[in-house]
């Protein structure tokens, strides 16, 4: 509420029942709805907050410990309630939605004998096996930063994981005062300093006509001393502007920029897209049995699109919906992947002289089994197939 007034976000106004409350209060996990179908959220407490770790029992001088644990970090509880989360949506074949917006995992010795680590790789071995489209959105003002990244990077599973950043946000594994450590030490800024300072320029040339008076070379040294903070706040800027959205598009790592205004909408429309080529996916892959990957069957969905419709419309959710709403698109290519599967089922009984043996009573079997209108036609379909003789 801002001044009395509903600002919606994302999800569906009170839809979201948050789940695992009171553990690990850095994450915060719970289902939502997204237009009406549900999903399951993992999102990022910003504050610093307090943990309260009780006495133990058993031990006489032990008390109760309160720990503070800063906003946009994962700690081992944290962790490893991100890891019970993602698994529990995947069992409950959710669509995922995480809000990005962690500057990595906390680095302490405690942290590490308390299985960091562990609940990490956990997290990302989760997501490794997610069937469910998973959308990673850093979101307004967020940043995702160091071992953060790379236990939600979209190429952990890019079958089902897609990226997404605000305008707003920023990414990199590396903070720009980190990374002007690596590639703009104080080295690299004098040598930009003689590049691009006249004062200096002057007084070297002054020094080598001197032959390296002492005293020019302490002014050069004071008018370094002098600059060195400008251009530092310099390269530091200059490491920002790589972090930007934008530039995390350009270099895809991430899918597009989605502003924060228009990404109920967009998230929207695309979760609808993604679980309608899913169940087509779903309906090719049982078509075909096991010939099939995901990718191969993502890649089948759109050659059979661009058979009757633009290359253009490809990216038209609208027009996509109309040709999947139309199954006179696609229902002869599935039976004809089925007729296949059967067939290659034969022929791999056919190899097996054992096989054969057994085949007729398999047959009888399958007859008996299946209503008398649907016996008949399987019939009079088998004499057309083998002919009268």
């Amino acid at each position: 509420m801002v001044d009395g007034k509903w600002v919606g976000g994302i999800f569906d106004r009170d839809s979201f029942v948050e789940t695992l409350e009171g553990w690990a209060r850095t994450v915060v996990t719970g289902r939502a709805k997204l237009g009406g179908i549900p999903v399951g959220v993992i999102a990022v407490e910003t504050q610093t907050v307090m943990q309260i770790i009780p006495a133990d029992p058993g031990q006489l001088d032990s008390h109760e410990r309160v720990v503070p644990q800063a906003g946009q970090v994962w700690f081992p509880d944290s962790a490893s309630k991100t890891a019970q989360a993602i698994m529990d949506f995947n069992r409950e074949e959710l669509p995922l939605f995480i809000m990005a917006n962690w500057r990595g995992f906390s680095a302490g010795q405690r942290d590490l004998f308390e299985g960091i680590l562990q609940a990490g790789s956990t997290i990302v071995e989760n997501l490794r096996t997610y069937k469910q489209p998973v959308f990673v959105y850093i979101p307004k003002t967020g940043e995702l930063r160091g071992g953060a990244w790379v236990v939600v990077d979209s190429r952990i599973n890019s079958d089902h994981i897609e990226m997404y950043a605000e305008t707003t946000a920023k990414g990199n594994v590396l903070e720009p005062e980190g990374m002007i450590e690596i590639k703009f030490r104080n080295r690299e800024l004098l040598d930009c300093m003689s590049r691009l300072d006249p004062q200096i320029q002057n007084l070297k040339e002054k020094l080598k006509a001197s032959k390296y008076d002492q005293t020019v070379f302490d002014q050069i040294k004071a008018r370094e001393k002098q600059l060195l903070p400008i251009y530092t706040q310099i390269a530091t800027k200059f490491a920002e502007l790589h972090d930007t959205s934008f530039r995390m598009a350009e270099k895809g790592v991430v899918k597009k920029v989605v502003d924060w205004k228009v990404s109920r909408f967009f998230f929207y429309k695309r979760l609808r897209r993604r679980l309608a080529e899913a169940s087509l996916i779903s309906s090719i892959c049982e078509a075909a049995g096991d010939a099939l990957t995901y990718k191969s069957a993502y890649d089948m969905i759109k050659k059979w699109f661009l058979e009757t419709e633009s290359e253009d419309l490809w990216v038209d959710d609208d027009a996509f919906f109309t040709w999947k709403d139309d199954t006179k698109n696609y229902t002869d290519k599935l039976t004809e992947l089925r007729a296949k599967k059967v067939s290659n089922q034969l022929l791999k009984i056919g190899g097996s002289a054992s096989d054969l043996e057994a085949l007729p009573q398999g047959l009888a079997a399958l007859l008996k089994e299946v209503d008398p209108a649907t016996k008949s036609k399987l019939i009079e379909q088998l004499r057309g197939v083998i002919g009268p003789n």
